[in-house]
């Protein structure tokens, strides 16, 4: 039996305007429209302004932000 964080793929992604809208649409669809090995969970959302990142967190369902791409 494989544990909850085993069978997670945790995304990370850097960009939250249009083109981040519509990536975290598709990682939380892709489920219904694949059979995936993996259930993907929006883990981190990186871009450059905090409090516009935090908005977008909220917004499309992703866990935590990060301002320095590097750190995602």
């Amino acid at each position: 039996m494989t544990s909850p964080q085993q069978s997670a793929l945790r995304v990370g992604m850097v960009g939250y305007a249009f083109m981040g809208a519509m990536h975290s649409h598709a990682w939380r669809t892709a489920p219904r429209f694949f059979d995936l090995p993996l259930q993907p969970e929006l883990a981190v959302l990186a871009g450059r302004d905090p409090a516009a990142v935090e908005a977008a967190a909220g917004r499309f369902g992703w866990r935590e932000t990060e301002t320095d791409w590097r750190a995602l």
